[in-house]
């Protein structure tokens, strides 16, 4: 079980991707099979986690795929919720993930 706070806000973008991609990466690859990663992405995936700007990660869904690792909420889902508010629009920035 991980759980993680990545750089915030559109400044940190690429210290948000070197978070992914070094520190996120290097405590996962000795990881068990089983894993449980939730906390502040600070960023999306998917267009249906925003109404507003769609800060995409380019790293973090390179993780999600490299260790296939579920969405939790958006597999049991049937609708869309938020956990952030700006006032250009709502945001899902905090997830959790799951192994099969």
């Amino acid at each position: 079980m991980i759980n993680i706070y990545a750089p915030s806000g559109a400044a940190k973008r690429q210290e948000r991707e070197h978070f992914y991609n070094g520190e996120l990466a290097y405590w996962l690859r000795d990881a068990p099979v089983n894993i449980l990663l939730g906390g502040g992405f600070n960023c999306v995936l998917d267009t249906a986690d925003t109404t507003g700007h769609y800060n995409y990660s380019r790293a973090l869904a390179g993780l999600v795929q490299g260790f296939e690792l579920q969405d939790v909420w958006q597999k049991h889902s049937a609708g869309r919720v938020y956990t952030h508010y700006l006032p250009n629009g709502p945001t899902r920035i905090d997830r959790f993930y799951a192994t099969k």
